[in-house]
């Protein structure tokens, strides 16, 4: 059996911005609080799981996340992969309010999978680079326990991969900063264990 633990980067910089779509903002750290959460969450699997590697986003703010649950674990090496970034905002970064105009609501809600803002990523575009990164680092390290460190429309865009729920629902998954999710792999049948348990959190 694979067990496989998936987490969202601590609360960032950028999560504070609630006025603008802020996608991948590169520059954005960790604030105190999610250092904190990422403490928080080490000293819980520190406990509950013998974690053999970390796998990341190669982002600052989920690089950072990793280093501080990794050092609860004494695991001092990570595995971060551009092929798990965030989805591209394209050029509503930093500028699109987040209180979408009427018309372009209505085109993101007539098809939230495949809408693409403009010079960015849809969800699709995403889950078609997150899942085959996901299967490939499961295949070259089945039999082991696995964290990923991931983003928040990542991590939906994966469990669509592992799900396959219907597409129209993809934002309909609450991702909170450092929760977990946890799933198994024995023989290529994946079973979700837990999503989104964030129990170890004040």
């Amino acid at each position: 059996m694979t067990r496989i633990f998936i987490t969202r980067h601590g609360e960032a910089e950028h999560n504070l911005n609630t006025e603008f779509f802020m996608g991948r903002s590169p520059e954005a750290r960790l604030t105190g609080r999610g250092r904190k959460q990422a403490q928080r969450l080490g000293e819980r699997l520190a406990e509950e799981a013998a974690v053999q590697r970390i796998v990341c986003s190669s982002l600052p703010r989920t690089l950072e996340t990793a280093e501080l649950i990794g050092e609860c674990l004494g695991l001092r090496t990570l595995e971060p992969d551009e092929a798990f970034w965030e989805l591209s905002k394209g050029e509503w970064e930093g500028r699109m309010p987040r209180i979408l105009p009427p018309e372009v609501r209505r085109e993101v809600d007539a098809d939230p999978f495949g809408y693409r803002p403009p010079g960015g990523e849809s969800y699709r575009d995403v889950w078609m680079r997150v899942g085959p990164a996901f299967d490939r680092c499961v295949a070259r390290y089945r039999g082991e326990t696995i964290l990923f460190v991931l983003h928040g429309d990542v991590i939906r865009a994966l469990l669509y991969h592992l799900i396959r729920f219907p597409p129209e629902r993809i934002g309909d998954w609450t991702i909170d900063s450092c929760s977990l999710t946890e799933v198994s792999e024995t023989d290529g049948r994946i079973v979700i264990v837990g999503l989104n348990d964030a129990s170890h959190l004040p």
